[in-house]
């Protein structure tokens, strides 16, 4: 089953108790799916740095000067740099580094959503909603008691 981000980062302010039971687990599975990508990310790396010690091994054991000129550290970096497996390797660390940026987006904005659900918890409790009537000197001591209403309720 895959989830959908913008499915995730969305709450329906009506229903505040089930969307912030339910928000640890939405962070847990993006924080989850990020500390998976950066595993990714230094593996991919790792191997891509084993790949350039390979190659560069290889072509000073196999240099030849006949086809390639005169064995210098800049020709053998330039033989190194563009072998296809370096190459696929450069290739796969950018796209793991890609998705570790873009879940550290993702996770990021589940922060912004559990200070948004609590900015509209404390609203709700604080009588920002409250229905027009009700007059103001009365706020305070109907906030504490709708405090209290709320508290007492589970």
């Amino acid at each position: 089953m895959t989830r959908d981000f913008e499915d995730d980062v969305k709450f329906n302010k009506y229903k505040l108790e089930d969307e912030c039971e339910k928000h640890a687990s939405i962070y847990w599975y993006w924080a989850d799916k990020l500390a998976k990508a950066k595993n990714n990310l230094g593996d991919s790396e790792d191997a891509y740095k084993l790949a350039l010690a390979q190659s560069d091994s290889h072509y000073r054991e196999v240099w030849d000067e006949t086809t390639w000129g005169k064995k210098t550290e800049t020709s053998v970096a330039g033989k190194v740099a563009s072998d296809e497996q370096v190459l696929e390797y450069k290739k796969k660390v950018s796209e793991y580094q890609h998705e570790v940026n873009t879940l550290i987006a993702a996770v990021s904005a589940m922060e912004h959503r559990r200070d948004m659900l609590k900015c509209e918890k404390e609203l709700l409790i604080g009588g920002f909603y409250a229905s027009p009537d009700m007059n103001k000197k009365d706020t305070n001591k109907t906030v504490d008691r709708e405090i209290n209403k709320k508290l007492n309720k589970k």
